[in-house]
């Protein structure tokens, strides 16, 4: 990064440094319910590289909701949704967390790495807040905000 003297101003990309998002199931199944791009969008709002967290917990629990018996428009969301777990990285969930349900999970793991928590779960949302978790949501069907805030 370059110091322009003559004007006081930054030239170049100013680096930033790789920020852990959790995911949960209903936010990455947004894409397919609104077409948002939830991965550029939270680049968008963070300001920063990010890289993008799944628990096995929430990788299993995609499985399920769009397996057998899911409706044909639940199955094609949730088809949608494992698709984009490549672009996640699947993290295994910690021994100590495992017989936890799924939401406690991801609060506890988001606490421990520091990270933000993706969801639009209204619930979720209330207890991470509580508990100073910063939270990115979908507000208006068409963009990625962020309750909290991050360091």
């Amino acid at each position: 990064m370059a110091i322009d003297r003559s004007c006081s101003r930054l030239i170049g990309p100013v680096s930033k440094v790789a920020f852990q998002v959790i995911l949960d199931t209903n936010f990455l199944a947004v894409p397919a319910q609104f077409g948002v791009d939830i991965f550029s969008e939270t680049e968008r709002v963070l300001e920063r590289r990010v890289e993008f967290v799944l628990l096995e917990s929430t990788v299993k629990e995609i499985e399920v909701k769009g397996g057998l018996g899911a409706g044909k428009t639940k199955a094609h969301v949730f088809k949608i949704a494992k698709d984009l777990i490549q672009r996640c990285k699947v993290v295994k969930v910690p021994e100590s967390l495992a017989a936890m349900p799924v939401d406690d999970q991801l609060l506890e793991y988001a606490i421990s790495i520091k990270g933000v928590l993706a969801t639009n779960d209204r619930e979720l949302r209330m207890k991470a807040r509580e508990r100073g978790i910063p939270v990115l949501l979908l507000r208006g069907k068409k963009r990625v905000v962020l309750e909290g805030s991050v360091l």
